[in-house]
């Protein structure tokens, strides 16, 4: 999806927005800008064009110049990296278990039946209430 220039220069961008920090590994290291934001893509086309112009506009810029310029100048371009980057750091298992994630389980649905019978219970207790209606 990348060409090589525009995946370098989201390499610098992705690791000046998640970098090496508290144990957890930056973007490059988790492999987001070689593997993982190729799936984010996948799972987010609409963000594809905000994407491409922020690494665009990161051509010409530190990446922290680029990043800052961004977020004043162009808030659909930055918020497209953010979320693609941020959402592609979180797809790696490793990052997933350092925080401690299993992903989604399956959970069983609440019988909650009781509560809603009682509930019900008192409505019948009380019996009709209605305003009527003004002719």
């Amino acid at each position: 999806m990348l060409s090589t220039e525009l995946r370098e220069i989201y390499t610098k961008m992705a690791d000046e927005l998640i970098p090496n920090a508290e144990g957890m590994p930056s973007a490059s290291e988790a492999k987001v800008p070689t593997e993982w934001i190729d799936r984010a893509l996948e799972y987010r086309p609409d963000l594809q064009a905000g994407f491409i112009r922020a690494l665009e506009f990161g051509k010409s810029k530190s990446p922290r110049d680029a990043i800052q310029s961004l977020n004043a100048d162009d808030s659909e371009a930055f918020d497209c990296l953010g979320v693609l980057t941020s959402g592609a750091y979180f797809l790696n298992p490793e990052v997933k278990k350092l925080i401690g994630y299993p992903g989604q389980v399956p959970s069983p649905a609440n019988d909650d039946i009781d509560s809603y019978s009682e509930m019900l219970a008192q409505v019948v207790e009380r019996g009709p209430v209605f305003r009527p209606t003004v002719k």
